[in-house]
């Protein structure tokens, strides 16, 4: 019987194998379809590496293999593996620094295709300090991961040894083609992760311009509520500000109106102070941290007992702008969960991003709210900005606040107002001259400023030597004459020296009688004290109280007709009466002219008249001036410079009935001689020509008129 194996058997045998190599082939293109599938599906890395080391792993019959990827510090690290463990890398403490720096090698010499690495075969490159090397008892298959021709990682699986080295080549580009898959998932990954976080950053953009889009405070709060959940994707974002001592809730997400007397409300606002208070954020993920401050512990527990929140942060939101001041915030956030797939680590985050946004734009909000009259300048910036700018604005608004100025100076009626200085002075008073001149000698006892004095009561006594000789002649006179009178009267035919003729008694008679009347006269035009000759008396001429303040300083004095001596005022001192005073004023004469047109003008029996007392500065009183009570001659008086200024006289009356009761002169300021400063209302004149009278009256006086202009 032949060893020889028959024909039949053979083409048996031969059609098994092709059979089995159709299997493989239909295995592993299969697989490769799979890969292709799963490098163009929406993935995680963590999970595609996973799913594509398992089919590579299958479709090669590998004993072992493994994944690595570059770190952005440029060291290799596993991302997945099959069976690693079973190679015995750590069975000599040489085997895995071996290997370690065969993948860097591999890394570093960027060979694109990759590398076959016999079973325990080792090498060392020139300036390197580690050996490189396969410490296995496996053949090493290398395939890069490209990412740009770049090498991102390596695919490394580990064979039989037994595999001839075509069959090797066949795995290794197999494993190159593989390793493709790899590169096409990652640019699809990252394109993905682009395209995700433009659409955050679109996300982020559209809530930024929103929330600073507006400046009133409680739109700005619910921008940030309603948007805020969207963006976090959390369940509700609540905003309070802090527009004094305490909090108060303007925002809740997804409620129209907040109910401030609701009990959630009530207990979240208190737990906004208390955190506010606090400064630091306060998480709760499920469970209490006691190490919180009583206070917002307290706070917490009643509103988690009102409230089923799984995840709870309030995050103050303080402005880097009142950092100096080391104000509290003056907003803050509170987000809640009640069912959540995410991370309570990532909603933070997001948290963090949201209130570094909210933060300035609620701080902007707050500050315009604090903006005082804004119904005001809102206006005036929107005029500003309609005609073209600061510059324009500024330009026409000067240019508007002139005409408007000018319009008013010739269209605007405007009171007329004419200066003039005056005294306060009783209507019924006179001032008291000696009849004669002469010296001063004696003043009355308790003669002094405020005392009565009676009708003929004698107020001074004075000499006069003059008074004294006339007094003796008429006295010496008439005693001689008396004499002679009285002589025997001679009868006829007796001598001469018998007595007197009676014609001459008769002449003396007559004579004596003159001398007496011419005496009689003298002493009661001058009050002469006839018992001491050249003394005469000053008399009151009526009842009255004495108005000169100093009289002491008159004793002694030599007088003259024309020199006062004391003035008398007829008034009761105990019961001032308005009725009993008069304004005298002093009009100066370049405005009488103004003041007698006015009664023409006005067609006014009396002009208004302001006093402004100075003893009481900080009051203005009324009175009226008739056109009778203007004196028809000017005087001159001294002006500040010494310079005589006409004035012409004018007696203002303070009481009536036109003259309003708080309006009146309050009886404590009458005094005597008292100063006021008046304005007489002539009527109303246009606004430029009424503030600016003086400088028109100037310029035509010194311009238009020599000129002749007009």
């Amino acid at each position: 019987m032949s060893n020889e194996p028959s024909p039949g058997r053979t083409a048996t045998a031969s059609s098994d194998e092709s059979q089995h190599a159709e299997q493989a082939r239909r295995q592993i293109s299969q697989l490769t379809e799979d890969i292709a599938q799963i490098s163009e599906s929406d993935i995680s890395p963590a999970q595609y590496f996973s799913e594509f080391l398992q089919r590579v792993y299958l479709a090669t019959q590998a004993f072992a293999a493994a994944i690595w990827v570059r770190t952005p510090q440029g060291n290799l690290q596993l991302q997945c593996q099959i069976n690693l463990r079973e190679l015995g890398l750590d069975r000599t403490p040489d085997s895995k620094p071996m290997h370690d720096e065969l993948l860097r090698q591999a890394i570093l010499q960027a060979k694109t295709k990759g590398g076959v690495i016999r079973p325990h075969f080792s090498h060392n490159l020139e300036g390197a300090d580690q050996v490189a090397g396969n410490p296995t008892d496996h053949t090493i298959l290398l395939a890069p991961i490209l990412q740009e021709k770049v090498i991102v990682g390596l695919v490394e699986i580990w064979l039989d040894p037994s595999h001839d080295a075509n069959a090797l080549q066949n795995v290794h580009h197999f494993l190159v083609r593989m390793a493709a898959f790899i590169s096409l998932f990652n640019r699809n990954h990252q394109l993905r992760q682009m395209l995700g976080q433009q659409e955050l950053w679109v996300k982020l953009e559209n809530f930024a311009r929103q929330i600073h889009g507006s400046m009133h405070m409680t739109e700005v709060a619910y921008l940030v509520a309603n948007e805020g959940r969207r963006l976090i994707d959390v369940d509700r974002i609540s905003v309070a500000t802090r527009p004094g001592d305490k909090c108060e809730v303007t925002a809740i997400s997804g409620a129209d109106v907040v109910e401030k007397r609701s009990n959630l409300v009530v207990l979240m606002r208190k737990l906004f102070d208390a955190v506010i208070d606090w400064g630091e954020k306060l998480v709760y993920v499920g469970t209490k941290d006691d190490a919180l401050p009583p206070k917002v512990l307290e706070a917490l527990d009643l509103y988690l007992g009102e409230s089923n929140s799984k995840v709870l942060v309030i995050m103050p939101l303080p402005d880097e702008r009142e950092k100096e001041r080391q104000r509290k915030a003056r907003s803050a956030l509170m987000m809640e969960c009640f069912e959540t797939n995410l991370q309570p680590e990532q909603l933070i985050a997001r948290l963090d991003v949201v209130g570094r946004h909210a933060c300035s734009a609620l701080y902007n909000a707050q500050e315009y709210r604090r903006i005082p009259m804004r119904f005001l300048w809102l206006p005036l910036a929107y005029l500003q900005d309609g005609l073209g700018g600061k510059s324009k604005a500024i330009t026409s608004g000067v240019l508007g606040g002139l005409t408007i100025l000018i319009l008013a100076m010739i269209f605007v009626p405007f009171p007329l107002k004419m200066e003039a200085n005056g005294q306060l002075l009783p209507k019924e008073r006179v001032w008291i001259y000696p009849t004669l001149p002469g010296k001063v000698e004696e003043i009355a006892p308790g003669l002094k400023s405020g005392s009565r004095v009676s009708k003929g009561q004698i107020l001074f006594t004075l000499s006069d030597s003059d008074l004294a000789k006339q007094v003796s002649e008429l006295q010496t006179e008439i005693s001689i004459l008396e004499n002679k009178v009285n002589l025997p009267v001679q009868k006829p035919g007796e001598g001469s020296d018998k007595g007197t003729d009676v014609v001459a008694i008769q002449e003396a008679k007559t004579t004596l009688r003159n001398k007496i009347e011419v005496l009689r006269r003298l002493q009661q035009r001058t009050n002469a004290n006839l018992a001491k000759p050249g003394y005469f008396t000053i008399t009151a001429p009526r009842a009255g109280i004495i108005l000169t303040a100093e009289l002491r300083e008159l004793l002694g004095r030599i007088v003259k007709p024309s020199d006062a001596l004391i003035h008398i005022g007829f008034i009761d001192p105990n019961q001032a009466k308005l009725s009993e005073w008069e304004i005298v004023l002093k009009i100066p004469h370049k405005h009488y002219g103004q003041v007698i047109r006015a009664y023409d003008r006005t067609d006014a029996k009396e002009l208004r008249v302001d006093v402004l007392s100075t003893a009481d500065a900080t009051q203005s009183f009324q009175a009226r001036l008739a056109k009778d009570k203007i004196a028809r001659q000017a005087n001159a008086q001294k002006d500040d410079n010494n310079e005589p200024e006409p004035v012409v006289l004018a007696w203002g009356r303070i009481n009536g009935d036109d003259i309003p009761a708080a309006a009146q002169i309050t009886p404590s300021l009458l005094l005597s001689g008292g100063e006021v400063h008046t304005r007489i209302r002539c009527g109303n004149r246009p606004m430029g020509y009424s503030l600016f009278y003086g400088v028109w009256e100037f310029v035509y006086e010194k311009v238009i008129f020599p000129f002749g202009w007009r």
